[in-house]
Formats: structure tokens, C-alpha cells, sequence
């Protein structure tokens, strides 16, 4: 039997503001269910029905809407209530490019204003967008940033000092950034906040008058194609707490969102996305590029203080998808339960370069209050000014497992403010190398457990630079009780810098960890930031050191800085032991070992001597090879490091097998659409 269905209500889809019939034509199988065919009527959507098709098929176990061809141009607001076992999938056509865009293309009557820059005013009717998207506008470019990018500080920033927060220091009132994007032959220009600033493929807007300029420098833009955004979502439901919706396959760009400061107290600030889940539930965001957002891509939980409590936004899942370019974050999530994100290239977020006080919702994943969470086998790099994945304000029973993180602008994985005892997060299995500062930072928070993973070729200069670095900076929590085991730490200067355990400090864990030591001997660092402010003077802190050593005197080797004391391998240990705990005790060192990587054909390479500083061999065997598929049932019984068996001199191996990357500005091929099961 087939049949058109069109048995949904109108307003179970809000498009760009207004309330649309369903445009369907879709040949259904015999399961549909329906009594009888039903007349195929065809939806305004901005173009033609042959540019623009929507089908949607209900059965008794689903409900597919099926996009087909064509630039949609406009946001999706679906309302449709569904249980389990009868998901709502909005799916784009395999194998096409299926658009949905928040912006408009935008032919004005163009001013030349001389030096290769053109204004014009962007008419009023290209933001007929009523559905509430911003509370303070329809007009993204009348709707100023809650937070300056570009490492920037100005009319937010002077408020936000006025009204009491130390933190922020002198402000220019005359610096604006607004929620507003262009695009020119479908490449982003930058924003300046300030005429004067102006220079090619950039653009500034006027407020006063309602007038954007563009930089085109030689090019004549009545020859162009531009782009301007004009809403603030592109996906993302009506009501908040709806379950069981499926998103697959789509293109997402050119959305004009706000940047999330204190978005837990300030409405206007929501944390929203361009594509958002409302605090909903059973979600599967599945082989979607999203890019080109104005601040960023993805929320997966709350979004204000008057969403639903925590317990309604679980079991979301986001895998396969492409999240890239965007203007601060790939991924954001505040308040989840067994939120799952698995198999995503998230590259080159944060480009805007939001950081400091006040912009902390930038990085590749960032992730608020995640409890039974799963971060599993994405592959995050490039990120600017920011860390890959940043977990902040709990993460209970939650799991980071073979990613590969590198590159990034600051911290590779950044766990921040919990308060736990040992095993609270597991963290094995990942690829965490050459970010611009540490492998792994932690700060105010305790209990994870580090196994199995490769911390490497992280920077060398900067006294907060490690492989591992632990400190307390505040008195909101602890930061103590996390494990390392069995990891590979090699490339690093120094490989590991811990708090002094005492006060919030507390003791940490180390075993079973290979070593590299080509950099320099002293490679471990205990500091005095156990508690803020820091409990000792400098003169204070040496003498516990001294103490804990046995020592008389302090060499001058070992002074890294007046709050920092750097000790070999030995001392490290028997630092330590005087703690009563046996921390390397089997552990090794190992020289002349060296890390590389190859973007293009993700291929890493560990070359090493073979030989610990110790002289212990390992034997060589065919067999050997990385784990990255499994979590060891004992630490005991194989070489230190990530390894089946004994290391090889050389070992090479695939560091990413899953979704094929392309160049930037480009796009995956067509084929990538072919969409595995539901």
C-alpha cells in the first residue's frame, strides 16, 4: 500500500517563526498503518516544491520526516510528542546535501563608502522571525554578545564591573560584538567592533542607524553572494523535556546565537545552540555538519535556570557528526544524565577566541553537572584558546575513553570543581598530545582515574605546562584522590606537577606508569597550592619539602619557582613514601623515546631504545600493539604504558578510524549521508 500522510497537526513544526503545514510526498510501506491515502499538500518553505521537499511517514514504531534537496533556510521547531518505541526522525535524503541555514542571502542597494568598503541596511523583513528566539530582538545584529571574543573587553564586561565583579578589568564601552554573521561566497568574514578597524573580509555594524559595512576590498559585492544570519536556532524543539527524536543528516551553518555567560541565571544568555535538545530526552543527533555558529553548535541538556531539573534531560546521544568552525564551542551540555557523545570530529571551535572571566563556554566539549556521562572515540583538535574537552561542576560515574585529542589551544582534557573520593570518572584509553599547555589540567577537583592513555609531546616552557598538572585555586573544593595508571608520559617538561598533600591537597596515586626522561632529569614537581591563599610561604613550603626528604639544605636544582620544587625520579618517590604511600613503585623511566604524528593519515609512531634507565629490556614481539579497545583487568602483569605485551622499538599505528576528514572550508562527500541503522 501506498500512502501520504498527513495525519500531524500544523503545529507540530514551527519554521522560522511561523506555524507551516507539512509538505508531504512520500511513499510509505505497508506498515504505515493508514486506513486510506491521503491528499499530499506542499508546505511555504521560501522556494519552490521542487527545491524544497519534506516527506514524513508514521508507522506504529515510528516517524520519519524526510528532507530532500535543496537549502531549507530556516529553523526547525518540532513539537511532536512521542514515546518510547515511536521515535520522531527527522532525517535528510542519503546521499544529498540537504541545507538548514540561519541566515538569508541578501542583495542590498550597496553604498560605497571608498577603500574597497560598502554599507547597507539590512531590510526589516529579513527578520520576520517572531517566535521569541532572542529576548531582547528579532534583529541578531541589534543583539550585542553577552561576552567580547577576540580577548576583548567592552560594554558587558563595563557593566558587569559596575555592578560589582572584581574580576573584570577596565573596560572600552565603545567595543560591541553583536549576534550577527556574514557571509560572503559562503566564507565567514570577521566582525570588528570598531570602524576604524575595518580591513578586507572584515564587516562592522552601526547600530545607531542600522547600517553594516563590509570590507570587500577589490570585489564588487553586487557580483557576490551574501549571506546575512538572521536567527538565533536552526533545530531545536518548542516545549523543553520532549523525548525521542532523531536528527540525522543534515547540513547546519550560518547561525546567529548568543554566547551563554552565566546562562544558568540570565535568560537572555540561554545556552542555546543551533541545534539544541531543550532539556529533552532520548535524543540521537546523529552524521550532521554543524558549523559556522556564531558562538556554539550543540546544547544537549538544560538551558536556563527554568528548565526542567535534571533528571528530564538524559539519554541524548550525539555521534558521527562533523562540528566544526564555530564561534566558541562545539558541544555544551549543563545538567545530563547518561548523556553519550561518541564517534565526532569536532575541529577548530572556539575561533573567535573567547577566554577569561566571564567566558568560560568555549573548547570542543564542554560539559556541566554530567552524571553516568560517556565521551567516547571522537576525535577533537584545533580548538582555539580552549580545551578540548573541559568537565566542570561534577561529573559523577562518568567515562572519557579513546579519544584523540590534540592540538588544542590550551589544556588537551580540563576537569574542574568536584568533590569525590578515588574512581568517581574513569579517563583510559585516549590520545592526549601536543595541546599548547597541559595534557591534562586539573583544578578543584577530585577522584578520577587515569589508565591506558598516551600523554605526550606537550609544551616545555611555561610554569603551567605539564603533561599533568593538579592545583587548588579556590576553597570550593578539593583537589586530591585522582590515580594514574599504566600511561605512557613521554615528550613532556616537567611530566607531572601535583599539589602538596595536605589541606584540600590530599594525596594522589601513581603507578605503573612508563616515563619519558629526554627532556630534562628533574621531571616531577610538587607545588604549594594545596589551598587558597596558599597556606605556606615560600620559606615554609621548602622547609616540609626538606623535611619530607631528609634533607639539610635545598639544592638549587631544585627550585622550579618560589612555590614549585622539582625532584627526580628517586626523591619523587621517596617524597611519596614519607607520605605513606607507594606511589611509582613500579614504574620506570625510559630514555631516547619520541612520539610523531601525521595529520593526514592520522598514523602515530612511538620509536624508542628499547631499554629502561633501570636496563631492563623488554623483549620484542610481533604481537605487540596499543590498547585501545579494552580496559586491563590488572595493572601488574604487562610493561607499563598502554601495551598488550612488551613495547616494539617502533611501533605505528591508526590513531583514527572513523569519519574521513576533509579540508577546511570544504565539506564532507555525499556518501557520508548514508546513514547506518536508527
Amino acid at each position: 500500500m501506498l500512502c501520504e500522510n498527513l495525519n500531524t497537526k500544523s503545529s507540530d513544526f514551527l519554521f522560522a517563526g511561523y506555524h507551516l503545514p507539512l509538505a508531504f510526498c512520500f511513499k510509505c510501506p505497508d506498515f504505515c498503518g493508514l486506513p486510506e491515502r491521503k491528499r499530499c499538500q506542499q508546505g511555504n518553505l521560501g522556494g519552490t516544491p521542487s527545491d524544497h521537499i519534506i516527506g514524513c511517514q508514521t508507522g506504529e514504531s515510528r516517524r520519519y520526516c524526510l528532507c530532500s534537496r535543496g537549502n531549507l533556510s530556516g529553523a526547525y521547531y518540532p513539537n511532536a510528542r512521542r514515546g518510547k518505541g515511536k521515535p520522531v526522525i527527522y532525517r535528510a535524503e542519503p546521499g544529498k546535501r540537504v541545507y538548514i541555514k540561519g541566515s538569508e542571502i541578501w542583495k542590498p542597494i550597496w553604498k560605497k563608502e571608498g577603500n574597497g568598503i560598502y554599507s547597507a541596511e539590512p531590510a526589516d523583513d529579513l527578520f520576520n522571525d517572531r517566535s521569541g528566539e532572542y529576548l531582547d530582538g528579532h534583529n541578531p545584529f541589534m543583539v550585542e554578545l553577552a561576552s567580547t571574543p577576540y580577548q576583548r573587553e567592552g560594554r558587558n564586561e563595563e557593566r558587569r564591573r559596575q555592578a560589582g565583579d572584581q574580576r573584570i578589568h577596565h573596560a572600552d564601552k565603545r567595543i560591541i560584538f553583536t549576534c550577527g554573521q556574514i557571509f560572503v561566497e559562503g566564507k565567514p568574514f570577521q566582525e570588528v567592533p570598531l570602524q576604524e578597524e575595518l580591513i578586507p573580509g572584515t564587516w562592522w555594524y552601526r547600530k545607531a542607524q542600522n547600517r553594516v559595512y563590509i570590507h570587500f576590498d577589490k570585489l564588487d559585492p553586487s557580483n557576490l553572494k551574501v549571506e546575512i544570519t538572521t536567527r538565533r536556532r536552526l533545530f531545536a524543539p518548542v516545549q523543553r523535556g520532549l523525548g525521542y527524536i532523531t536528527v540525522e543528516g543534515f547540513i547546519f551553518e550560518h547561525c546567529g546565537n548568543q554566547y551563554p555567560t552565566d546562562f544558568w541565571i540570565q535568560d537572555e544568555n540561554a545556552q542555546k545552540g543551533a541545534v539544541g535538545t531543550e532539556a529533552g530526552h532520548h535524543w540521537i543527533i546523529r552524521r550532521n555538519v554543524i558549523r559556522y555558529c556564531k558562538t556554539f553548535a550543540i546544547d544537549c541538556g538544560r538551558v536556563d535556570q527554568h528548565s526542567p531539573t535534571l533528571s528530564t534531560s538524559f539519554d541524548n546521544l550525539i555521534e558521527k557528526n562533523y562540528i566544526i568552525d564555530n564561534g566558541s564551542a562545539g558541544i555544551l551540555s549543563y545538567g545530563s544524565r547518561d548523556l553519550t557523545l561518541r564517534g565526532n570530529v569536532i575541529l577548530r571551535n572556539n575561533y573567535l577566541k573567547f577566554s577569561g572571566v566571564k567566558r568560560w563556554e568555549q573548547g570542543g566539549i564542554k560539559c556541566h553537572k554530567m552524571e553516568n556521562g560517556l565521551i567516547e572515540g571522537n576525535y577533537i583538535a584545533y580548538n582555539h584558546h580552549s580545551p578540548g574537552i573541559w568537565l566542570d561542576n561534577e561529573f559523577p560515574n562518568s567515562r572519557i575513553s579513546r579519544n584523540v585529542i590534540h592540538d588544542n589551544g590550551t589544556q588537551g582534557l580540563f576537569l574542574e570543581m568536584s568533590d569525590y573520593d578515588f574512581d568517581s570518572i574513569l579517563i583510559d584509553q585516549n590520545l592526549i598530545f601536543s595541546n599548547a599547555k597541559s595534557a591534562v589540567y586539573i583544578h578543584d577537583a577530585s577522584g578520577a582515574t587515569f589508565a591506558n592513555n598516551i600523554l605526550a609531546s606537550n609544551p616545555t616552557q611555561d610554569s603551567n605546562n605539564r603533561a599533568i598538572q593538579i592545583k587548588q585555586v579556590s576553597k570550593r573544593t578539593r583537589s586530591q584522590k585522582h590515580s594514574f595508571f599504566n600511561n605512557l608520559i613521554i615528550g613532556n617538561c616537567p611530566n607531572i606537577e601535583v599539589n602538596y598533600p595536605a589541606f584540600k591537597g590530599g594525596p594522589q596515586k601513581f603507578d605503573h606508569n612508563l616515563y619519558g626522561v629526554e627532556m630534562k632529569e628533574r621531571n616531577f614537581v610538587i607545588n604549594a597550592f594545596s589551598d587558597h591563599p596558599t597556606p605556606w610561604s615560600s620559606e615554609a613550603f621548602r622547609s616540609r619539602i626538606l623535611k619530607d626528604l631528609k634533607l639539610k639544605k635545598m639544592p638549587s636544582s631544585f627550585l622550579e619557582s618560589e612555590k614549585r620544587i622539582a625532584l627526580n625520579f628517586q626523591e619523587w618517590k621517596k617524597f611519596w613514601n614519607h607520605h605513606q604511600l607507594k606511589n611509582d613503585q613500579n614504574s620506570q623511566l625510559i630514555s631516547n623515546i619520541t612520539i610523531g604524528y601525521k595529520a593526514n593519515s592520522h598514523v602515530l609512531t612511538i620509536e624508542h631504545s628499547a631499554e629502561s634507565q633501570t636496563g631492563d629490556k623488554y623483549p620484542a614481539k610481533a604481537e605487540n600493539r596499543l590498547i585501545f579497545d579494552c580496559i586491563k583487568e590488572t595493572f601488574l602483569e604487562d610493561p607499563p604504558g598502554p601495551f598488550t605485551h612488551a613495547m616494539l622499538p617502533q611501533e605505528s599505528f591508526n590513531a583514527w578510524n572513523g569519519l574521513p576528514h576533509f579540508s577546511e572550508g570544504d565539506l564532507p562527500k555525499r556518501e557520508w549521508t548514508l546513514l547506518e541503522g536508527d
